[in-house]
C-alpha cells in the first residue's frame, strides 16, 4: 500500500518526503534523495493530516530508543485519498499492536522480575551491578522480542521501570544512590557521632558510605583517614553488608598495619585480615601452590647481600671486558666508591658502591619491563646508556641466583601473586567483599597490577577497591610508587568514585593559606578543599636565617616557660641534623625536641616546626639532568621539582602552631624565593635582595593565582 504525490506536487515540496508506503510492520517515506523506514514498535500509531491549498500533508512522531522523539512529516499528498488510506494504516497498527500485546503478555512477569532486581536492590548500587543488570535485560529483551512502545501501552509503570532503567541507568542510578546516602546518614547518624573519639564530620561519613567497584578518598593531612578507614570497616559489619572475614585492609610497613590491626582488635574486629602488600602476596602464592615462597637472603639479611655484590663485583672486575667498559664509564663519569687511579677489583667491597649499584638494580626490577624496552627507555642519554650497561649483567645474575635457589625477592613476589591471580582470580577474590588500602599515594605499578588482578575477577560482584591516599603527599618515586596512579585515577577506573575529605584538625587556617597553594601549583595534583578547623589571624609560617636558630629556640623555650610542647626539626636529609641537637634536648626538656628527615616526618606532627637547612641545592634537593636514575624514574610532563614540592609541603604540613623556615641568607632555595614573592602569608626576615630572583618563575604565577 502506498501513496505518492503527483509530479507537479513532488517538485513544489523539493527535498521533503513525498511519498508514504506500508510495508510489513514497517513505514517507508520517500524524499528525492533519501528513503527511510520507520518500524511499527517506534511509531505511536497516530498521523496528524493536514489540509493545504493544493494538496494534503501527513506527519508522523516516531521515537527511535537511542534519539529523541520526532517528526516526519510527507508533502504534496492527494487529498481525497489521505482519509482511507490513515484508515488502513491505523487498523494496520492496531493489528499489529494487538499480536504484540498478546505477546508481551506472556512474558511480562520476566520483565516485572527483572525490573525488581533493580528497584529492590538493597544497599549501594554499583556500576558493575548496573551493567550486569543491562547486559542481561537487553538479552532477554532482544529474546522475548519486546518493542518498547508496546510496554509502554501495555503496563506504562513497567515501562517506566524497566525501560527506564535500561536507557537511563546512570540517571537512575545515581538517584537512587543519593536517596540511600540520605536514608544512610539519617539512619547511623548517632552511630556516626559515637564511633571515634569525636564525632564524624559530614565528609567523614559520606566517605564512610563509599561502595563502588573502585572508590578513592583523598585524604589530606590531619584529615582524620584512619578514623574513617576503621569507621568504615565497622559500618560494612554493623549493618551486615559483610562479615569481618571477608574484608581485607592492605598497609605498605609491618608497622602500619599492625596499628590499624590493633585499632580494629579493640573494636571487636579481630577477624579482619590486615596485612602488608607482602604478607598478601605470600598468602596468595601459598594457596594457589600449596607451599609457601622462600624469600631469598639477599632480600632479608644486608649482610648477605653485601657479601654476594663483593663476589660478583670481584669476579666481574677482574674480566678484561668488563674492567675496560668501567675504565671507560670512569673517564667520564663518576661512581659511587670508585677510584679509576685503583684497580677496580680491590674496590669491590665497597660500601658506597654496593649502595648505588642496588639501587639501579632496585629500579630495573620494578619497571617490570624486557631489556629492549629499557634500553629504549635510556635511548639518547649517553650516561645513562653506559650506567645500564655496567647495571644490567648484576641484575640479570641476581635474577638467575634467585631462580637457581627457588627463591623470590619481594619484587618477586608480588609478580608471582599477581600471575597467579591473573589466571585464577575468580577463585581466590570470592572469599573478599571489601578490599581497603591505605596510603594509596604510594602504590606501585606491580602492587596495582595486583590489586587489579584482585578486584577484576569474572565474579558476578567483584570485590570493592576502597583507596585512601593523597597525591599532595605522594613522596617515595625512588622507591618505585608512581603519583600517577592517583592523579589519573578516573582515566584508569572511568566509574570509579572519587570523594575527600575536606577538613584538617592539625594546623590552623594561617598555615593551609600557605600549604595549600604552594602544593596546588603543580597543575598536575588533584584539586580538593582542606579547610581548617581552627581559624588565625596571625602569620603562622616564618622565613629566617640560619644563623638565627639558636636564638629562635630560646625565645620559643621562653614563650612555653614550662609548659610542655612539642618541636619537630626537619630536615631534607640527615647531614641537616644541628651540631647542639643533644645539648638542647637537655636545656629545654619541656619542650620534646626531635629531629627527622623530611620523609620520615610523614605522618608525625607537632606544636611547632623548623625547617631547616631550606638551601639552594638542599631543599628542593639538587637533581641529576642526567643517568639512570633520573631516566627510570623521570615522568613526562611533570614540573620541575614536583616531587620536592610535595615533599617540602609534607614538612610545612607537621606544625599545629608555627613553622619556621631556616635558611643560608645569601643562598635560600627557590622554595622559600616562592613563599615570600608568591604573595604567600609568611613573615620574613630575610633580606630582600636575597629573596629575589633573576626573572620569576611560572611557579609564582601560578601561586598568586591559585590564592
Amino acid at each position: 500500500m502506498k501513496l505518492s504525490a503527483s509530479k507537479l506536487a513532488q517538485w513544489c515540496v523539493q527535498g521533503d518526503h513525498y511519498c508514504i508506503a506500508l510495508e510489513e510492520h514497517h513505514l517507508v517515506f520517500e524524499s528525492k534523495h533519501l528513503t527511510e523506514t520507520v518500524p511499527f514498535a517506534i511509531w505511536d500509531g497516530q498521523c496528524r493530516l493536514s489540509r493545504g491549498l493544493l494538496w494534503g500533508k501527513l506527519t508522523f512522531i516516531v521515537s527511535p530508543a537511542d534519539q529523541p522523539a520526532r517528526s516526519i512529516s510527507v508533502y504534496g499528498l492527494p487529498w481525497f485519498e489521505l482519509s482511507s488510506f490513515v484508515e488502513q494504516l491505523t487498523a494496520s497498527y492496531q493489528d499489529w499492536l494487538a499480536k504484540q500485546k498478546n505477546k508481551f503478555m506472556l512474558v511480562e512477569h520476566e520483565l516485572v522480575a527483572l525490573r525488581d532486581e533493580l528497584e529492590g536492590h538493597i544497599g549501594y548500587l554499583r556500576d558493575a551491578d548496573l551493567q550486569q543488570w543491562v547486559s542481561k535485560a537487553g538479552i532477554a529483551v532482544a529474546e522475548f522480542g519486546v518493542h518498547p512502545q508496546v510496554a509502554a501501552i501495555a503496563n506504562p509503570a513497567l515501562y517506566q521501570g524497566f525501560f527506564g532503567w535500561l536507557q537511563n541507568g546512570s540517571a537512575m542510578r545515581e538517584a537512587k544512590n543519593t536517596q540511600w546516602r540520605e536514608t544512610e546518614l539519617e539512619r547511623w547518624s548517632q552511630w556516626f557521632d559515637g564511633i571515634e573519639s569525636s564525632p564524624l564530620n559530614p565528609s567523614q561519613r559520606q566517605a564512610v558510605l563509599m561502595d563502588d567497584n573502585h572508590n578513592l578518598l583523598l585524604a589530606g593531612a590531619g584529615s582524620g583517614k584512619t578514623s574513617v578507614l576503621m569507621a568504615r570497616t565497622q559500618y560494612l559489619v554493623a549493618s551486615e553488608q559483610t562479615t569481618p572475614e571477608r574484608i581485607v585492609m592492605l598497609a605498605f610497613g609491618k608497622k602500619a598495619s599492625e596499628e590499624m590491626a590493633q585499632r580494629l582488635a579493640s573494636a571487636g574486629l579481630r577477624n579482619v585480615e590486615v596485612s602488608t602488600f607482602h604478607s598478601f602476596a605470600t598468602k596468595v602464592i601459598k594457596a594457589f601452590t600449596g607451599n609457601a615462597p622462600v624469600l631469598s637472603a639477599l632480600a632479608t639479611d644486608e649482610e648477605a647481600k653485601l657479601s654476594w655484590m663483593t663476589l660478583w663485583l670481584a669476579e666481574h672486575l677482574t674480566q678484561p671486558a668488563v674492567e675496560k667498559r668501567w675504565l671507560k664509564h670512569l673517564s667520564q663519569w663518576k661512581l659511587p666508591g670508585l677510584n679509576a687511579e685503583r684497580t677496580l677489583a680491590e674496590q669491590a667491597h665497597e660500601p658506597r658502591l654496593h649502595k648505588w649499584l642496588w639501587r639501579q638494580v632496585d629500579l630495573l626490577i620494578q619497571q617490570n619491563k624486557s631489556q629492549a624496552a629499557m634500553r629504549s627507555q635510556v635511548n639518547g642519554d649517553a650516561r645513562a646508556e653506559s650506567e645500564f650497561a655496567l647495571v644490567w649483567p648484576l641484575m640479570r645474575s641476581y635474577q638467575t641466583h634467585l631462580s637457581q635457589a627457588n627463591e623470590v625477592d619481594f619484587n618477586g613476589l608480588i609478580k608471582e601473586a599477581t600471575k597467579l591471580l591473573l589466571r585464577k582470580s575468580a577463585t581466590f577474590s570470592a572469599q573478599y567483599d571489601h578490599i581497603m588500602v591505605d596510603e594509596y599515594q604510594d602504590i606501585s605499578p606491580s602492587r596495582m597490577e595486583m590489586l587489579e588482578a584482585l578486584c577484576g575477577g569474572k565474579r558476578e560482584r567483584a570485590p570493592s577497591l576502597f583507596a585512601v591516599g593523597d597525591d599532595w603527599q605522594a613522596i617515595y618515586r625512588f622507591a618505585g610508587s608512581d603519583v600517577s596512579l592517583t592523579t589519573d585515577f578516573l582515566a584508569r577506573f572511568p566509574a570509579g568514585v572519587i570523594r575527600y575529605l575536606d577538613v584538617t584538625y592539625r594546623f590552623h587556617s594561617q598555615i593551609g593559606a600557605v600549604a595549600n597553594p604552594f602544593i596546588q601549583v603543580n597543575p598536575r595534583q588533584l584539586a580538593k578543599p582542606l579547610n581548617s578547623v581552627k581559624t588565625q589571624k596571625k602569620k603562622a609560617v616564618h622565613l629566617v636565617s640560619s644563623e638565627t636558630l639558636e636564638d629562635t629556640l630560646t625565645k620559643l623555650a621562653a614563650s612555653k616557660g614550662e609548659r610542655d610542647a612539642t618541636l619537630m626539626m626537619i630536615g631534607r636529609n640527615h647531614a641537616s641534623k644541628p651540631e647542639g641537637f643533644s645539648s638542647w634536648q637537655a636545656r629545654w626538656p619541656s619542650l620534646n625536641i626531635v629531629f627527622v628527615t623530611a620523609h620520615a616526618s610523614k605522618g608525625l606532627e607537632a606544636d611547632f616546626t623548623f625547617l631547616l637547612d631550606v638551601n639552594e641545592g638542599v631543599f628542593p634537593a639538587k637533581g641529576q639532568s642526567e643517568g639512570l636514575e633520573v631516566a627510570m624514574l623521570s615522568v613526562d610532563g611533570e614540573m620541575e621539582h614536583a616531587e620536592e614540592r610535595r615533599l617540602f609541603y609534607v614538612a610545612l604540613t607537621r606544625a599545629r602552631q608555627s613553622c619556621w623556615i631556616f635558611c643560608h641568607p645569601e643562598k635560600p632555595s627557590v622554595f622559600v624565593k616562592e613563599l615570600w614573592l608568591g604573595d604567600y602569608p609568611v613573615m620574613s626576615k630575610l633580606p630582600k635582595k636575597a629573596l629575589e630572583f633573576e626573572q620569576a618563575p611560572p611557579a609564582i604565577e601560578q601561586s598568586a593565582m591559585s590564592e
